[in-house]
């Protein structure tokens, strides 16, 4: 049952993506974000052997525009640092690192609505779930496939 959902959602998002005419961002950050939301969600966790090539995949994607890329990977990346290291309850070690990799393919004048974006689909999750306790993971890379494909 989760391959078939798993297969649905992933092809749904790549059709989105082939229609929109979408980046290659969009599709490895499909691909990914699925897999690594699914992770997120059933075990509170994102492993370093999927964030960290997606980081390095999505830096080479944007190669053309590296410089605004590497500080957009910053920029986003070190707000989630700053609010892991101000209170490390709200934030996983994980989310800090995929946020790092994430913030490459987004614009400058894209971090902040994917903050409050990835914020919104995390508490609609929360409220989904009847729980305070919910990954930021999937809100993260929601946020981001639906600002790059969009």
């Amino acid at each position: 049952m989760t391959t078939v959902l798993l297969a649905s959602v992933l092809g749904s998002l790549w059709t989105v993506a082939a229609v929109l005419d979408a980046p290659p961002s969009s599709y490895l950050l499909a691909w990914f974000g699925v897999v690594l939301a699914l992770v997120d969600l059933r075990h509170h966790r994102l492993p370093d052997a999927l964030t960290l090539p997606l980081a390095a995949a999505l830096l080479l994607l944007e190669s053309h525009r590296l410089g605004a890329a590497a500080l957009g990977a910053v920029v986003f990346g070190g707000a989630h640092l700053a609010v892991r290291r101000v209170n490390p309850r709200l934030m996983g070690g994980g989310d800090v690192k995929l946020a790092f990799g994430l913030g490459a393919p987004l614009a400058l004048s894209a971090l902040l609505p994917a903050a409050i974006l990835s914020s919104a689909v995390t508490l609609a999750v929360a409220a989904l779930r009847r729980t305070r306790h919910v990954p930021h993971g999937p809100g993260l890379l929601a946020a981001t496939w639906a600002l790059t494909t969009l």
